[in-house]
């Protein structure tokens, strides 16, 4: 997947390249040894959320959900920023996740950045938000 990051001014060049949002692995567990239930999806996400990938990103998660997880796990522990705007891929798939059988939406490995992004427009009252693994985890 290519990475739809901002193009950087003459003056980043110094910051090493980021992966803008991408989704990683969505059907891999990072947690080697832990099972997971079938129907439980763990999505990487990784760099920045923003206006510029959020739409790309929530209609990945909207297709994550085409297979209708019990639960849907979204990692953002190599999330390096989350923007108000990057908050609508979130949006796009909360409501993706409540159309039919509904999905359990999660979020772990949230850093203080993006939990405070969540937390300051409403959503950590929409879906689960962790610091850590979550439930189950180990």
């Amino acid at each position: 997947m290519p990475d739809s990051s901002p193009r950087r001014g003459h003056h980043d060049h110094h910051r090493p390249p980021r992966k803008g949002g991408r989704l990683l692995h969505p059907f891999r567990s990072r947690r080697s040894g832990v099972p997971l239930h079938p129907d439980h999806v763990v999505v990487q996400l990784s760099g920045e959320i923003t206006r510029a990938n959020a739409e790309r990103v929530g209609r990945n998660l909207q297709d994550v959900l085409r297979s209708r997880p019990a639960v849907l796990e979204m990692d953002l522990g190599r999330v390096t920023y989350l923007s108000n705007d990057g908050t609508a891929a979130f949006f796009m798939a909360l409501r993706a996740a409540r159309t039919a059988e509904p999905t359990r939406v999660i979020a772990t490995h949230v850093g203080p950045q993006p939990r405070r992004t969540l937390h300051e427009l409403g959503l950590t009252r929409t879906f689960d938000v962790y610091e850590g693994d979550g439930p189950g985890g180990p």
